[in-house]
């Protein structure tokens, strides 16, 4: 999921959040023992980690080595996230007024339109809105 204002732009495309709930999957385990596909790997294989259990069954796989390698188990605070997810929040719609004032100001001078959108990035028809 991605972070939209009203007319559904993303405020900050270079984050995306995917929510999985791992415990349905688990749920009907044993109806998926035998489906080795990559979606039903990464439900095992994020369970195990969550777990910290034995990973051993996906240390032959690159790419499950590096999740290995690069998850840090942490007990968040509702707190914490709340901080995290607002931090970056603001920090998209700070992003976007910046654009935004940035476009004020070369319709002021005059810039042309293409121009306007090369440099921030924000589509044409929000850009006309501002004049």
């Amino acid at each position: 999921m991605q972070l939209k204002n009203q007319e559904q732009e993303v405020y900050f495309d270079r984050q995306t959040v995917t929510l999985v709930e791992v415990a349905k999957f688990l749920k009907n385990a044993k109806d998926y023992v035998g489906d080795n596909c990559r979606l039903a790997q990464w439900l095992r294989a994020i369970d195990t980690l969550n777990r910290e259990a034995d990973f051993s069954e996906f240390a032959n796989d690159p790419v499950f080595k590096l999740l290995q390698n690069e998850v840090k188990l942490c007990n968040f605070s509702s707190r914490y996230l709340m901080t995290v997810d607002m931090s970056d929040f603001d920090r998209a719609v700070a992003e976007y007024s910046t654009k935004m004032d940035i476009a004020k100001k070369m319709l002021e001078n005059k810039e042309p339109l293409q121009k306007i959108v090369s440099y921030t990035g924000l589509p044409e028809a929000k850009i006309r809105n501002l004049k």
